[in-house]
């Protein structure tokens, strides 16, 4: 019976021990290629920042190895392989516009251009043709913004459009409202899938308030998890000119004298100014909850119109099998980063790597203890049998000791 029982408790354990992984989602390859499965924020926001807790199984629940392709603003101009350009028109007429060759009819989601600075707010359109006589949409309104990056002359930036093949794709830039864009030159980055993708997140809870004695406006944001923010932009009603100085702040507790004290941590200083765009970039900032405090001196306090907060995009990266059905599992905080060979060909992928189609993130549900039912025990082995017999022994005993004393005093 012993040896039962702990060979029951040995099970318990194994089984509560396997259940660590938290959300899933499944996937199916069209064919077999290196494809790239696109993180959504969600999916993101749940795993750790390295993805060590991300694993992706195949049917027979062996380990699929991946990398990670992480977007970032800026890309080494080593890497930079122009297309060819044609057409180009700056200034003439109400757009600058310019047309994309690609002869082989490769498959394109983007373009990258390298601009010369500028903070000027245009707005792009993107067809594409196979012969240069009709044209047909491929995206309307692209808002481009932030053109600049610091410690250079020029920026990269990428327009991101829905995937197509056409022979011949034009890009028109409307110049109604500034003056051209000096674009440099238009291309692609080698090793890269996109360059500077960005997904909005958005926080559950969000006020704007303000404390006219200490002459400060607070906007607090909380979310539901941990939340990678890589850019905020801010946009304010009124009033229409305005120069104050804001900071990001965190809660944070550390110990002194052995016990635990809160005090806020500074983040971020920044400038919000009327003459700019109001957009930062944040680097490794992973939050739950935090505030931005904006000291408003002796002026009127601003009238906040949205707060964005931008993620760039995460891939992960593998060699899939056509027709095959995978599941990608995420939350197990007690994998270690894994090691895969895969990890030294990233070299090797370029940008037309195709994206997979995937289901949405689910929970999964968390298994329970398992309860050890004891054995159903007989009547006389119980302990409270075993207490009565003993009373009732102790009982008898004293009425025998009660009659040997009365027959000696006899």
């Amino acid at each position: 019976m012993k040896l039962k029982l702990i060979s029951l408790s040995m099970f318990c354990a194994l089984a509560i021990g396997a259940q660590t992984f938290t959300h899933s989602l499944t996937l199916e390859a069209k064919k077999s290629a290196m494809q790239a499965l696109a993180i959504s924020p969600e999916l993101k926001n749940i795993a750790s920042t390295s993805f060590n807790d991300v694993r992706i199984y195949d049917k027979n629940q062996n380990e699929v190895p991946y990398f990670t392709v992480n977007e970032s603003f800026n890309y080494p101009s080593v890497n930079f392989k122009e297309y060819e350009i044609t057409n180009k028109e700056v200034g003439k007429g109400r757009y600058t516009s310019f047309i994309i060759n690609n002869p082989k009819k490769e498959p394109m989601q983007n373009a990258v251009l390298c601009i010369a600075n500028s903070d000027a707010w245009k707005l792009c359109d993107v067809v594409g043709s196979d012969d240069k006589q009709q044209w047909y949409s491929i995206s309307d309104g692209i808002h481009m913004y932030h053109l600049y990056d610091e410690g250079t002359v020029h920026a990269y930036r990428t327009l991101h459009f829905p995937m197509v093949n056409y022979k011949y794709i034009k890009v028109e830039i409307n110049d109604l409202s500034t003056l051209p864009l000096n674009i440099l030159k238009v291309g692609y980055f080698e090793g890269a899938i996109s360059a500077g993708k960005l997904n909005g997140v958005k926080p559950e809870v969000t006020s704007f308030t303000t404390d006219k004695e200490k002459k400060l406006s607070v906007a607090k944001f909380k979310f539901s998890n941990a939340t990678s923010i890589d850019r905020v932009n801010f946009r304010f009603k009124a009033p229409n000119y305005y120069k104050r100085q804001a900071r990001i702040i965190a809660d944070r507790v550390r110990l002194v004298n052995h016990k635990e004290q809160r005090y806020k941590d500074v983040l971020l200083e920044f400038e919000l100014n009327s003459n700019t765009n109001n957009s930062f970039e944040l680097h490794g900032f992973r939050e739950t909850e935090f505030e931005i405090e904006i000291s408003n001196e002796d002026n009127p306090p601003l009238e906040p119109e949205s707060f964005d907060f931008l993620q760039l995009q995460t891939y992960l990266v593998a060699d899939f099998k056509a027709g095959e059905k995978y599941t990608l599992m995420a939350g197990n905080k007690r994998l270690n980063t894994p090691s895969y060979d895969i990890e030294y060909f990233r070299n090797k992928i370029s940008q037309f790597v195709p994206t997979l189609e995937v289901s949405d993130l689910k929970v999964i549900p968390q298994t329970e203890p398992i309860k050890i039912i004891p054995p159903e025990r007989k009547m006389w082995q119980e302990p409270w049998f075993m207490w009565l017999c003993i009373a009732l022994a102790s009982f008898m005993l004293f009425l025998f000791s009660v009659r040997i004393l009365k027959d000696m005093k006899k």
